[in-house]
């Protein structure tokens, strides 16, 4: 009886958000989505990186033009969703084709599942190191994965309004407040900072590259969210100012402070700060959710499969997280992920311009996704070994190009560059599809 109630549970997919009795989130609720899910302690890490190699003045106004422009994205896709009401695999499957929607899917169920293995990686690590909560990073990765989980099985609306509107998000805005005016008294302006910068890595663009990466994390994700939320504005403005403003927030506090300890030592900053065993609670708040929203995002990539394959999908991605953070070193696939990341800005930026341009070919959508990849990959190869070599290949030893481009052309972002060449592919094909139907009529 009860493993006949269990299989009649795996096979039932989520109640759609339209049948549920709770009012959609507006404008407030999607901006507290955004920015709890943007209030992530790895956000401080890039933020360190700006400096000493760029001046104070320069590294902050590249953290508040990142964290702004990475959200942009992060809007258009929202207030997209919103309106036409389709999930991630929906408008993807609508740009590129539904035949490669299977593909897809597969595709973002690999790139949810690997996120999460590395949030919850860092999540376990954050907690294992914090002297007050005592455990090892197995034991909290176990203990982690599985309120993750039960936070990814709620309604996404009860998610959005009750988990993120009234603890993470606020849990997140006093964390920050606190290492904001801890940092003033405690550090003052490091005297680091009255240096005109070092140079070296990273440059401007590189910079940028590296804040904006954070909102744009979430692209796969946000049409998930998106699509329940109360009219396209809302969606758009939410994610805009959530993500943008929380972004800019924790990278400046990174581009301030963190550093005084070590960038990559977020958990020493924290027990800096006065509030003894609320690590815990800052761990929960901040972290957990993350690792939730990718839970989500792999079920409803594997309900393309089959309307049995919502929760199925979700629980899989949980066992193997855990299971992964418990026997590896999952810290040490964030190469590889940030290569996996750079795939989706420039195919939003198709699903973005056809979703004005209605004339755009499917082709054309196709041929814009591959050309800015290419262009991402020539500017900022990343650090994966693999993709870098192949991209140092083709365009250095092949085309005998630049390469890096990034190193020669050092005020050109890689992610501002993918994203107009994949929109400009787009739209040039979209109009002169037009011209042509028009010619014919």
């Amino acid at each position: 009886m009860a493993v006949r109630a269990i299989t009649g549970w795996l096979e039932t997919p989520p109640r759609p958000a339209a049948m549920t009795d709770e009012r959609a989130p507006g404008p407030a609720g999607q901006a507290m989505l955004w920015g709890g899910l943007s209030m992530s302690l790895l956000a401080f890490v890039p933020g360190a990186y700006l400096v000493p190699a760029l001046p104070l003045g320069e590294a902050i106004a590249i953290a508040l033009l990142g964290s702004l422009a990475g959200a942009g994205l992060l809007a258009m896709v929202a207030g997209l969703a919103a309106r036409q009401g389709k999930t991630t695999v929906g408008l993807l499957s609508t740009t590129l084709g539904m035949p490669a929607g299977t593909t897809l899917a597969a595709l973002l169920l690999l790139r949810h599942t690997l996120w999460a293995i590395f949030a919850l990686a860092f999540a376990a690590r954050v907690a294992a190191s914090v002297p007050s909560l005592g455990g090892s990073a197995g034991t909290w990765a176990v203990a982690l994965g599985a309120l993750a989980l039960a936070l990814a099985l709620l309604p996404s609306r009860t998610f959005v309004q009750v988990w993120m509107g009234r603890f993470a998000f606020w849990v997140g805005l006093i964390v920050i407040a606190l290492v904001t005016v801890t940092g003033i008294f405690t550090y003052g302006i490091p005297v680091l900072h009255d240096a005109d910068g070092l140079g070296g890595w990273p440059t401007r663009a590189q910079g940028f590259d590296l804040i904006a990466a954070l909102p744009l994390l979430w692209l796969p994700v946000v049409a998930d969210y998106a699509k329940d939320a109360r009219s396209p504005r809302s969606a758009a403005i939410g994610a805009w100012t959530g993500a943008g403003v929380m972004t800019a927030w924790y990278s400046i506090i990174g581009v301030l402070w963190v550093f005084t300890v070590s960038p990559r030592d977020v958990a020493g900053f924290i027990t800096a700060l006065p509030i003894g065993a609320g690590g815990l609670l800052v761990v929960i708040a901040l972290e957990s959710d993350a690792v939730a929203a990718n839970l989500y995002g792999a079920s409803m990539a594997g309900g393309r499969f089959g309307y049995r394959w919502f929760r199925p999908a979700l629980l899989a991605a949980a066992i193997v997280a855990g299971a992964a953070v418990v026997a590896t070193d999952a810290l040490g696939i964030e190469d590889a992920l940030q290569t996996l990341s750079m795939v989706f800005v420039p195919l939003f930026a198709a699903v973005v311009v056809r979703g004005v341009l209605k004339s755009v070919p499917r082709w054309a959508a196709w041929a814009a996704w591959g050309a800015g990849v290419a262009v991402y990959g020539w500017i900022n190869p990343g650090d994966f070994a693999v993709w870098r070599d192949a991209m140092e290949f083709v365009f250095g030893t092949l085309l005998r190009a630049p390469f890096p481009l990034g190193d020669e052309l050092t005020w050109l972002p890689a992610t501002a560059a993918s994203f107009a060449v994949s929109a400009a592919v787009c739209a040039l094909a979209g109009l002169a599809a037009r011209g042509n139907a028009a010619g014919r009529v």
